[in-house]
């Protein structure tokens, strides 16, 4: 892995081709695997399932709908639709991008309007989108400021892309390194800091409105079985759920130490069309008059 000695992000070596990231994910893959098919290790899985998706609800950076009505949204990376199905029930439309042909499928029977692809390869619709998420995706691409100019113009006037990836600038990043859990190395290809990400944001012709860290789960256990185990207990499926629960008894303690450390393991941003931009839309869109 290389460092920015500029704004301190890292890019992972050797580099892909877009053709060879695939093989980086299993078929087990957390966010692609299906439910259980024994029925209490279905009903387990679901309600787990369900309760991780009220948490992301109520936390940054998808808050930000909160004060928006509901409208057509964009998820890029929605894996199997966890996210997209709690949005649905909140009056959103949600629209789902995903490489992952079964994960794809999964989704669109939930009723999600899934595209399997990546950004690269998916056509979308102009000025359609209230708000585009990359939840813990846009650190998977090969060419992060590349997908956010690709939806850029998809936003509606009031749109807004919300961001959420490790922050590879927190003290507990550094504190592990190389054993640090939200490295997933080689499926993570850019480790965001928060100049980073910034950057990003501006390079794809976007605007910043808020950055903001928030303390995960799964961050401090996880970085402690890498350091003492070289791995963690469990990697995937039911097993890695029931452990995200037990793993919250210590969320208490990672946030205190990440406020005190000055930031927590997550970075999110709220972005959107530059002001310029989206009035000279609104006014094509309205036409003469």
């Amino acid at each position: 892995m290389t460092v920015c000695a500029r704004c301190g992000a890292g890019s992972t070596l050797p580099v892909l081709a877009d053709g060879e990231l695939g093989a980086l994910y299993p078929g087990g893959y957390g966010p692609h695997d299906s439910t259980p098919m024994i029925l209490p290790l279905r009903l387990i899985s679901r309600a787990i399932r369900a309760r991780q998706a009220r948490a992301a609800w109520r936390e940054e950076p998808v808050a930000e709908l909160h004060a928006m009505a509901p409208g057509r949204g964009l998820d890029v990376g929605c894996g199997r639709g966890d996210l997209d199905v709690m949005l649905m029930g909140h009056g959103w439309r949600m629209s789902g991008i995903e490489p992952s042909p079964e994960a794809c499928a999964l989704a669109a029977s939930r009723g999600i309007d899934a595209r399997c692809g990546t950004l690269k390869t998916v056509e979308l619709e102009p000025d359609a989108f209230d708000a585009i998420i990359f939840r813990h995706s846009l650190e998977h691409t090969n060419d992060p400021v590349g997908d956010l100019r690709r939806v850029r113009g998809s936003l509606t006037p009031r749109g807004r892309v919300l961001i959420s990836v490790p922050n590879f600038g927190c003290r507990q990043a550094r504190l592990f390194s190389g054993h640090w859990y939200h490295l997933d190395l080689p499926r993570h290809r850019t480790h965001f800091t928060s100049d980073s990400l910034h950057q990003a944001i501006t390079d794809a012709g976007l605007e910043c409105v808020r950055l903001t860290t928030t303390t995960s789960t799964l961050g401090l256990p996880g970085s402690i079985q890498y350091r003492l185990l070289g791995r963690c207990v469990v990697s995937g499926g039911l097993a890695l759920r029931v452990a995200s629960g037990l793993a919250g008894l210590t969320r208490p303690l990672a946030r205190l130490l990440n406020r005190v450390a000055g930031g927590g393991d997550e970075l999110h941003a709220v972005a959107r069309r530059p002001i310029a931009s989206s009035m000279s839309s609104a006014t094509a869109s309205a036409g003469p008059g």
